[in-house]
């Protein structure tokens, strides 16, 4: 095959289109769903904030008609407020032309010189091994793309998907069940912005979340969550089309103690959301808030989001118990995430 990598032109509406018809693809293979996004979101989502600067590349494939076709892609994240020494890395194959090397020669081409290029000398990448396969197996191609980069497992997540519509009568018992426990705490909802009044208290909850989350021997330096960074996250996820619903956990005193966000894309064609953090202060815990804050979140998707036909969330396998909420509003394992990291040391 011949292959020719080079970076993402994302001016250029034709490789763009490209581009999304690949993580679509890659989104259907994995997830059984995608994002409908039109060239203007997709552009936006691609560029850089001063909280982080993403570089991506292709790998496109001479067709037997004398063309060019898209089959691979890779990407680098680098962090400009904090994990100053870190940077993120990925690769992926479409599923028709996996098996052929082409990760490997983004790896090669594109990852390691730019890892050399950027001066950073934690490497992070993450990789899917699918459900039923020994996520330890070093014969598995995450583990060899892995070893060439220079990093080794750090952690195991879990990547599970929910089937929807839900059962509203699943979510009233479900709710029962957090209201049984919940005593004098209550819960409210926000879709979109985070009322001014509240940011800095909600990115407080933020920055909890980051230092709290169970991520075994993984390197990692909490964001901190300012009004302005949150502001900035809001602006790029309505340029993208995205819609944020929000629950928070509010104590007796007023305090805000806990919060579960889900991110869906509003098109008719989207049929993929994302169930994103969710958490609880640790004094807080005890009292089904978690439950309770996702089942409040779940229940706008009927209204916000009638088009979904899957919520997919992630989890470490040492945090048993969002895992037992999450399977109590009937998550299903999809497969798992590795997530790895390694020192340069020249």
């Amino acid at each position: 095959m011949q292959l020719t990598i080079r970076p993402l032109d994302a001016s250029s509406d034709v490789e763009l289109e490209q581009y999304r018809a690949l993580e679509q693809a890659l989104d259907d293979h994995v997830y059984g769903g995608h994002q409908e996004e039109s060239l203007a979101q997709l552009r936006a989502g691609l560029e850089d904030t001063p909280y982080w600067s993403v570089r991506r590349w292709i790998a496109l494939a001479e067709t037997l008609e004398g063309g060019e076709m898209l089959v691979g892609r890779a990407m680098t994240f680098t962090p400009q407020q904090e994990n100053l020494e870190s940077i993120s890395v990925g690769v992926a194959v479409h599923p028709a032309h996996r098996g052929q090397g082409i990760a490997t020669a983004l790896v090669e081409e594109a990852l390691l010189p730019a890892i050399a290029q950027s001066g950073r000398t934690l490497v992070e990448a993450y990789g899917e091994i699918e459900a039923g396969v020994d996520p330890e197996d070093p014969a598995h191609p995450v583990h060899r793309i892995a070893a060439r980069l220079g990093v080794t497992r750090k952690n195991l997540a879990v990547c599970r998907a929910l089937r929807l519509p839900l059962d509203p009568d699943r979510l009233d018992a479900l709710e029962a069940e957090s209201v049984r426990k919940r005593g004098e705490y209550r819960i409210e909802q926000w879709v979109g912005e985070i009322p001014e009044e509240h940011l800095s208290a909600y990115g407080r909850l933020l920055t909890q979340l980051e230092i709290d989350e169970p991520d075994e021997e993984v390197e990692h330096e909490p964001a901190e969550y300012t009004p302005e960074r949150i502001r900035v996250s809001e602006r790029r996820m309505r340029e993208a089309g995205t819609i944020r619903i929000v629950a928070v956990a509010v104590a007796p005193d007023g305090e805000f103690v806990g919060n579960s966000e889900v991110h869906v894309h509003e098109a008719p064609g989207s049929t993929l959301g994302y169930q994103e953090n969710t958490l609880v202060m640790p004094e807080h815990r005890g009292h089904r808030l978690g439950l309770g804050l996702k089942v409040a979140t779940h229940r706008q998707l009927a209204e916000r989001a009638p088009q979904l036909r899957s919520l997919v969330t992630w989890n470490s396998h040492v945090n048993p118990w969002m895992i037992q909420v999450n399977e109590k509003l009937g998550y299903e394992l999809l497969f798992h995430e590795v997530v790895m990291q390694g020192r340069r040391t020249g």
